[in-house]
């Protein structure tokens, strides 16, 4: 068999992507940097595209990467979150920690945590979506941003370049997922609240799946839903903003909320209201962080176990075989606390 190096595929280069763009080679510079120079729209289109056409990989390994096998990356992962709001998020935050905490025990490496906007750029996306840098990819939330046809290209390319992908807290077709039932946690925290007599329950949460797990607690025990007491919310200052609204237009005795975050602002507006919580309004709500607990008072919510989604999570980017469309669903349970239960 011949081992001549000419057999071997030669590495795309910046001359080649400004051959088929019609540029310099400067001018690939600054599109792949962002500059020092700017460069017009029409020009960048075109930079952009040869990148897409030829695989440039502007990665100052790839040379070397490209006369070895695969296994170099074997041992990492990378992962893809859908905006950088989940940065500062502890929600999205513990669930990380237990991502790197579980592939750190099993001897993998986060190779890096990108958002998916980013990924638009095919420089960057030749460069970090590839097998010689990981064996796969985690893609957290990503329902949350994909809205376009070109952000559904992306991701099929994304399932489509590497090993393993695996899909946390939304589907995709083809990928294994894993997730907790949100319908069920909305309903759970609904129907708590209606067994401790309330029946005008409000909803300051996501508008996803645990607005119709409150919508279907309701229903079932005979309460029309009243749109005048749904307001959308996922951290504490819409919280406290939805709440104030829904003080001055509604007549409401609980409040479902959707993640712990908005309760904190809901509990800050109503203590600051002069609203007695729970004697006169009940809260109840989803994830139960650690800091739950804590607050003022103690937080009844539904526990999504996050260290255990992190685990199912690794596992299945590690698994020796194949895996394949199946979903994990996580169990929760709702933690009763002082927020909705008068003591």
């Amino acid at each position: 068999m011949s081992t001549d190096k000419r057999d071997a595929p030669r590495n795309v280069t910046q001359e080649d992507v400004a051959r088929r763009a019609g540029v310099t080679r400067s001018i690939v510079s600054y599109v792949i940097n962002k500059g020092p120079r700017s460069v017009s729209e029409e020009t960048e289109a075109r930079v952009l595209a040869a990148i897409r056409e030829l695989g440039y990989r502007p990665n100052k390994h790839a040379q070397m990467l490209s006369a070895v096998d695969h296994s170099i990356a074997n041992k990492y992962i990378g992962i893809i979150l859908a905006s950088d709001f989940m940065f500062k998020r502890p929600y999205y935050g513990s669930i990380l920690a237990s991502i790197h905490e579980h592939a750190h025990e099993e001897d993998y490496h986060i190779r890096f945590i990108r958002v998916f906007e980013d990924f638009t750029n095919p420089a960057l996306f030749n460069e970090l979506i590839h097998p010689n840098e990981i064996r796969g990819a985690i893609l957290l939330g990503l329902d949350q941003v994909i809205r376009t046809d070109r952000d559904r290209e992306l991701v099929a390319q994304i399932v489509k370049r590497v090993e393993r992908v695996v899909a946390v807290e939304w589907e995709w077709e083809g990928v294994p997922s894993v997730q907790f039932d949100r319908q069920d946690a909305g309903y759970q925290v609904t129907k708590h609240l209606i067994e401790t007599g309330k029946q005008r329950i409000a909803y300051i949460g996501p508008e996803d799946k645990r607005l119709n797990g409150y919508r279907q607690a309701l229903w079932e025990n005979n309460i029309t839903p009243d749109d005048q007491r749904i307001a959308f919310a996922v951290d504490a200052p819409a919280g406290y903003y939805c709440c104030e609204q829904l003080l001055e237009h509604a007549s409401i005795d609980a409040i479902c909320t959707g993640t712990d975050e908005a309760a904190i602002g809901v509990l800050k507006c109503l203590h600051q209201h002069g609203w007695r919580v729970p004697q006169d309004v009940a809260v109840a709500s989803i994830d139960n962080l650690d800091i739950s607990a804590f607050l003022i008072p103690a937080l009844t919510s539904i526990d999504v176990p996050r260290r255990e989604l992190g685990h199912h999570v690794v596992n299945a980017i590690i698994a020796d075989s194949a895996t394949s469309d199946f979903s994990i669903t996580i169990r929760t349970q709702l933690v009763v606390r002082e927020s909705s239960v008068i003591s």
